[in-house]
C-alpha cells in the first residue's frame, strides 16, 4: 500500500500488474524511503554540498515580522551536486574572496 495509497491506485488493480511490475514499483518505493525527507539527498547520488540563497523578498518579510537577531533573513539551503573544489559556483566564490 506504500506505492498504491499514495497513487490511489486500488491494491486490487496493483496486484493484477505483472510481477516484473510490481517488483520494480515496491524496489522504487525502497529506494525513495533512503532519501532525505528534509534536503532530498539520497545516498546513492554521490557527493552533495550546500549552497545559501537570500531571497530579498524574504529579507523584507521577515524583518517586518522578526527583531534583529544574529542569522541571515531569507536565506535558503539548497544541495548541489558534486564537491565544492567541483563547483563553478563555489570556485568561483572562494577565488572572489581570495583577496580579503
Amino acid at each position: 500500500m506504500a506505492y498504491c495509497g499514495p497513487r490511489g491506485i486500488p491494491l486490487s488493480v496493483f496486484l493484477g500488474w505483472a510481477q516484473a511490475d510490481q517488483d520494480a514499483a515496491l524496489a522504487w518505493v525502497g529506494y525513495e524511503a533512503r532519501r532525505c525527507s528534509s534536503c532530498g539527498y539520497h545516498p546513492d547520488e554521490g557527493p552533495r554540498h550546500a549552497h545559501i540563497d537570500v531571497c530579498p523578498g524574504c529579507v523584507s518579510r521577515e524583518a517586518a515580522a522578526q527583531d534583529e537577531d544574529a542569522k541571515v533573513r531569507g536565506a535558503h539551503v539548497h544541495m548541489a551536486s558534486g564537491t565544492t573544489g567541483e563547483c563553478d559556483r563555489c570556485v568561483t566564490t572562494a577565488a572572489a574572496n581570495a583577496g580579503r
